[in-house]
């Protein structure tokens, strides 16, 4: 996949379209977006079994942005110098990460674990998304939220438009394990090791942005 960038894309995210909950910017702050546990007992109850998992794995999704407002939130704190606001956030993170870890271990067909965090496709202003695009948009839903990145790609070259697609991946066990060295040194009395730690887990996100159907707007002649 060739990563590229282009100034004339605006941000129209799948949300838009799609109803997509797999949209957010890593913030400073720790972020919690999870739904009422009774609510989404009673929404899970009249879903397909499609449905189901496809709101597992947005939920994966949102735990593993908030696990990193959390690391985000620490190494700010390591800053500012409050070690033990910073550590509080850590365990916050190492909890979440955990869980996280422990289904991802049990995919079958994620042998790198890991976890697609954010997404967003970007369209040319000047580009009408009519109603029979929203429904080729629509089928790369499961795709998007389950972070089969190739495949969305694939799906996209038949949409018969340009677009930008970005995602962040979380490679989920060597982020814990960033967490876990960062609590150690906490431990240690050691905050710079700690937040070098957490600065080598942010710059441990994978991200790419990627053209499909690229118009040349320079043609020769």
């Amino acid at each position: 996949m060739q990563t590229m960038t282009k100034n004339s894309l605006t941000a129209l995210t799948l949300a838009i379209t799609l109803s997509l909950g797999a949209t957010a910017s890593l913030s400073a702050a720790p972020v919690h977006a999870k739904p009422a546990p009774s609510t989404t007992a009673n929404h899970s109850a009249t879903m397909s079994a499609e449905q189901q998992q496809l709101l597992h794995a947005d939920t994966l999704a949102q735990n593993g942005r908030e696990a990193m407002s959390y690391i985000v939130a620490a190494n700010q704190l390591l800053t500012d110098q409050h070690a033990d606001e910073a550590r509080q956030y850590l365990e916050k993170a190492k909890g979440l990460l955990t869980e996280i870890k422990s289904e991802i271990d049990t995919e079958k067909n994620n042998p790198d674990g890991l976890l697609s965090i954010y997404s967003q496709l970007g369209i040319h202003k000047e580009i009408e998304v009519t109603e029979p695009v929203k429904q080729q948009l629509q089928k790369i839903y499961p795709n998007v939220i389950r972070g089969k990145h190739k495949q969305v790609v694939e799906q996209l070259k038949t949409v018969d438009i340009e677009l930008q697609y970005s995602f962040v991946d979380m490679p989920v066990a060597a982020t814990l394990g960033k967490v876990e060295f960062a609590l150690k040194s906490l431990s240690a009395k050691d905050s710079q090791q700690a937040s070098q730690a957490l600065a080598d887990a942010q710059q441990g996100l994978i991200q790419d942005s990627i053209i499909v159907n690229a118009v040349d707007e320079n043609p020769a002649g």
